[in-house]
């Protein structure tokens, strides 16, 4: 999982912009996750000898969850309200919508069998206040009339949570939405 912030300009070309480690775990379908392996502590070495700091999951499936507190809010919103991370976390209804998608993701992570911390929710919101302002790349994708990468960040998070029985409906409407707008844009 990459956390930056980082654009496209051209083919085989990224700008970074901030942030800049990623998080490793090993893929099971094990409750609990796989733990802290040889394996993945051999593939973090080479990252960190190119100089790429790594945080090591014991359970990726938490640590998809908890990336998906920040891409469901903010890639979505970013699309929809034609606004970047700054607009959205400093105005007052953009911070309460952000804020109430990441408590809808914590309750499908929950709902889903992965613990994430309760503060994790505001460390990530002070974080995003820190951030430079950006331009999620689903925003990007949408902007350049690309497909945006909804069944990841919302389909996917959506069937495991109602396969629980948990409705996640903000989410949902936010997941139609873009669907919607998706199609209209590529179809212009």
């Amino acid at each position: 999982l990459c956390f930056i912030c980082s654009n496209k300009t051209g083919p085989g070309h990224i700008r970074h912009l901030y942030y800049g480690h990623v998080t490793l775990g090993e893929y099971t379908t094990a409750p609990g996750g796989a733990g802290i392996t040889p394996h993945l502590r051999e593939i973090a070495k080479d990252f960190e000898e190119a100089g790429i700091t790594v945080y090591l999951a014991e359970d990726l499936a938490v640590a998809r969850w908890k990336k998906l507190v920040w891409n469901i809010p903010f890639s979505g919103l970013s699309v929809i309200m034609d606004a970047s991370t700054e607009q959205l976390v400093r105005d007052p209804a953009g911070h309460s919508m952000v804020n109430s998608l990441m408590q809808e993701v914590f309750i499908g992570a929950h709902a889903c069998g992965c613990t994430i911390e309760q503060e994790f929710i505001p460390d990530m919101l002070k974080a995003t206040e820190a951030m430079i302002p950006y331009r999620p790349s689903m925003k990007l994708d949408f902007d350049e009339k690309r497909p945006m990468e909804l069944e990841a960040i919302y389909g996917a998070p959506l069937h495991a949570a109602r396969k629980t029985g948990t409705d996640l409906p903000r989410i949902s409407i936010l997941y139609d939405q873009l669907r919607f707008l998706d199609t209209k844009n590529r179809s212009a």
